[in-house]
């Protein structure tokens, strides 16, 4: 009576492993198919013994949604610091980029960033007092200048594979560039107020750190070129155009997020 129990016992548990079997597409027994990574049967081929079931675990690359299909849409924002060729003041930059994921290595997109800068010119008018424990140092502003470069650009950028411990990547762009240049001198009271445009590039570089889900930390070095234009009618009636360099190097930290 022991012994039935024990074959009955035994014999519904072979039935539950190959209904299971046959519920992932194949059947061991029946078609002599190799069994998938999840199930290696040892034993008897024949079936007349079922020695034993080792289960190995399915691998899964770079962790839970670690990587980046084709067809999302990863989008960074990024502030960093523009250098501009020549003797200029250095720029604050901030931008964003986005676009659809390609594939795990391509991504195309748009992107727009903004390099802005002022200055001006004191000098000082009187000697320093004190209020209240702070020192006030009198000034007189004698003039102030600003300038904000605008690149708008289609990109293309290419990356390591999506399950590194650090993804490296580059990328380059290109599109149409707007510098807004603007000047008061409180001596003259003069104003200046231009608006310039013209085709420029972008490349760079730079490494990735995965966090949880499909967020990354980065940081970036780029280059941007261009020339920048316009047209200018003087006094005396006269057309000509004047032109001013965009280019210059700089960095951009940020994040970026997968949708």
């Amino acid at each position: 009576m022991n012994h039935r129990r024990i074959w009955i016992t035994a014999l519904a548990g072979l039935a539950a492993v190959a209904g299971a079997a046959r519920a992932e597409g194949f059947s061991a027994a029946n078609t002599g198919a190799a069994a998938p990574a999840e199930f290696a049967y040892t034993g008897a081929p024949s079936g007349a013994r079922f020695d034993a079931v080792r289960y190995q675990p399915r691998s899964h690359r770079g962790g839970f949604d670690s990587g980046r299909a084709a067809g999302e849409s990863p989008t960074q924002i990024h502030i960093g610091f523009f250098e501009p060729d020549g003797n200029g003041a250095t720029s604050f930059a901030f931008g964003i980029r986005g676009g659809p994921q390609v594939d795990e290595h391509v991504q195309i997109g748009v992107g727009a960033d903004w390099y802005h800068k002022s200055e001006s010119q004191r000098v000082v008018v009187g000697d320093p007092y004190v209020v209240n424990g702070n020192i006030v140092r009198p000034t007189r502003v004698l003039s102030r200048a600003s300038s904000d470069l605008i690149p708008l650009e289609l990109f293309m950028q290419l990356s390591g594979s999506q399950d590194m411990q650090v993804i490296p990547y580059g990328g380059i762009a290109g599109g149409y560039q707007y510098l807004l240049l603007s000047a008061t001198d409180y001596q003259t009271r003069n104003d200046f107020n231009a608006t310039y445009g013209g085709w420029g590039w972008q490349a760079w570089g730079g490494a990735a750190l995965p966090l949880s889900g499909r967020s990354r930390l980065f940081g970036e070095v780029f280059v941007n070129q261009g020339d920048v234009e316009r047209d200018v009618t003087d006094s005396a009636g006269n057309d000509y155009r004047e032109g001013v360099s965009a280019d210059g190097v700089g960095m951009r930290f940020g994040v970026s997020w997968g949708f």
